[in-house]
């Protein structure tokens, strides 16, 4: 599909790789191991801090994945039979068919991908696709972010923003405690 690697895994799912995979990789990494170098310092500071530094990457993780490997809303080339099919069922239902009118294709036909594009549906120069609700294209996801996966991608955004900004408090208020000599006073 274009520039995007569709690939069936175990259990039946398909997941879609875009052409930043490399990319995707970077910020996954990113992710791991900013995970990982706060829960082997949290380990420390007690169970508490280590299981929410290990909440917060897991949850990083598996809403980046979800986004990163799902189906932007790529529009595929329909076959002649389905455009037939499509067509025949396009005529409205009126009295009599000599009465009948057809349906106007709503959309333009994108040059590169030949579809049919419904509104809100863009062609992607970096993926090569057509894509409906085309938001944006993501390198750090390594595909375009549209109808089909923009959700996850507003859930990943949510959920990394509260680590990060749970892993910064927990930092700070460790350091707050642990970072400064005692004082003693005579």
């Amino acid at each position: 599909l274009g520039r995007i690697f569709v690939c069936r895994v175990i259990g039946g799912h398909v997941i879609y790789i875009g052409p930043h995979w490399f990319c995707a990789l970077i910020m996954l990494a990113f992710i791991l191991g900013v995970g990982g170098f706060y829960c082997s310092g949290a380990v420390q500071s007690g169970p508490g801090p280590f299981l929410g530094g290990v909440a917060a990457t897991v949850l990083s993780t598996v809403t980046f994945l979800r986004c990163a490997l799902s189906n932007p809303g790529v529009l595929r080339p329909k076959t002649a039979a389905l455009e037939a099919a499509e067509a025949e069922a396009g005529v409205t239902e009126q009295a009599s068919p000599e009465t009948a009118i057809p349906r106007a294709p709503f959309g333009k036909r994108c040059n590169h991908c030949n579809v049919q594009q419904p509104r809100g549906c863009s062609h992607c120069e970096f993926c090569n696709v057509c894509v409906e609700g085309f938001d944006h294209h993501c390198p750090w996801m390594g595909k375009c972010i549209g109808r089909k996966n923009l959700c996850a991608f507003y859930s990943f955004i949510a959920v990394s923003m509260t680590s990060l900004a749970y892993i910064f408090l927990m930092t700070l208020m460790d350091a707050g405690t642990t970072g400064r000599p005692p004082v003693h006073r005579p």
